[in-house]
């Protein structure tokens, strides 16, 4: 049986994705809806890059957090015969939850660099 503080961690990280996946989901939401009320028709080809590279970084932060709840899920519910320990820090853990935080803050970046050439 698994204990109480390690119950807790699975549920903080499991949170943790959550809401980087949400934020990132909801930026590109909200940039992609009002794209054309604050871009202006003149904008640059490059301020219109940086927003796509913007948007690929929070997708690719979106697939990293899901991938990491499927590996949080792959250790707590191991095939029979199978014995890993059950922590949140093994690999397969660990770097899908570091791909997803770089990723996000890569995507920020790209955003408010976006915005800078696009004003």
């Amino acid at each position: 049986m698994v204990d109480e503080p390690l119950k807790k961690a699975f549920d903080f990280a499991a949170d943790l994705a959550k809401q980087l996946i949400t934020l990132a989901t909801g930026i590109i939401t909200i940039t992609i809806t009002f794209a054309k009320d604050f871009l202006p028709r003149e904008a640059t080809p490059d301020a219109k890059r940086w927003a796509m590279c913007a948007w690929c970084a929070f997708l690719i932060s979106i697939v990293c957090g899901v991938w990491m709840l499927m590996a949080l899920t792959g250790t707590l519910d191991q095939k029979p015969g199978k014995s890993y320990p059950i922590s949140t820090r093994g690999s397969n853990v660990t770097i899908p939850a570091a791909l997803q935080v770089l990723f996000f803050l890569a995507g920020l970046l790209l955003t408010i660099v976006f915005a800078m050439i696009a004003f």
